[in-house]
């Protein structure tokens, strides 16, 4: 049981942004375009400046079978963020809904769909909650690289190489197209030009798999420095939820319940 649900904690966590972008040589030393570095840096110094926001974002993820059929699946995401120590995801796909909850002392996840849910203590601090989610578990939380309290620094570990492309629309919105290449992935974003630099559209290639599936998601609805409840931090086990373990990586102890 416990293996199982680890799977559907996978699922539930690896929402938005795959984990992947390895970080390059520290010998290497990035050829990045100035014009895309400097407004990945707004974006970047944006974002970390906001005291809370919320966003929705719109997944279309790749997903290769054996014999290589590649068949896309879709998701919606609610994103809620208030720093320095509080997050929330509601997560939809097809008939599964997920809720991923960090209260600045704990990590929760509950599968509403079989009302199966998993709290394992973090540090309290998002940056240092997601570090040992990560690293306890092997897994991330949702658009990790853009919910963090100093982004600039992982967004741009591991980048070899990146270019501005150009002005260009994301429905309807003027945003700057920056792409720029890792070891693992190709990855290309649209931020919102303008006096809010937001990030209105992510696309990601993985070239490790010979059929390169996609990951796009487009990041909409955005509410700047919203007054978001201490309530919607709180996670309370609804009637008759179980609670289950999530199993940590190889050599380390289950998080106790």
């Amino acid at each position: 049981m416990h293996q199982t649900f680890r799977m559907a904690v996978l699922a539930a966590v690896l929402l938005l942004l795959p984990a992947g972008l390895m970080a390059a040589p520290k010998n290497d030393v990035p050829d990045i375009d100035p014009v895309a570095s400097r407004h990945l840096t707004r974006m970047c110094d944006y974002l970390a400046g906001l005291t809370s926001f919320s966003f929705r974002a719109e997944v279309d993820v790749d997903e290769v079978y054996t014999g290589g059929l590649t068949l896309q699946t879709s998701r919606t995401e609610l994103i809620s963020v208030r720093r320095p120590d509080r997050m929330r995801v509601e997560s939809v796909q097809d008939d599964t809904a997920k809720t991923t909850i960090y209260d600045g002392a704990s990590f929760t996840i509950h599968n509403k769909t079989q009302n199966l849910y998993s709290t394992v203590p973090v540090p309290g601090t998002l940056d240092a909650a997601l570090d040992q989610i990560m690293d306890s578990y092997g897994i991330t939380a949702p658009l990790a690289e853009l919910v963090l309290n100093a982004p600039h620094a992982t967004i741009t570990s591991g980048i070899l190489s990146g270019f501005y492309v150009g002005r260009r629309m994301v429905q309807g919105v003027a945003c700057h197209h920056l792409a720029f290449t890792q070891k693992d992935v190709d990855w290309q974003i649209w931020i919102e030009d303008g006096d809010k630099p937001l990030p209105r559209k992510l696309v990601i290639v993985d070239k490790t798999l010979a059929s390169a599936p996609n990951y796009e998601a487009l990041l909409v609805d955005w509410k700047i420095n919203p007054r978001l409840k201490g309530s919607l931090f709180t996670f309370s086990p609804p009637k008759d939820a179980a609670s289950i373990a999530i199993m940590p990586v190889s050599g380390q102890t289950p998080a106790n319940q």
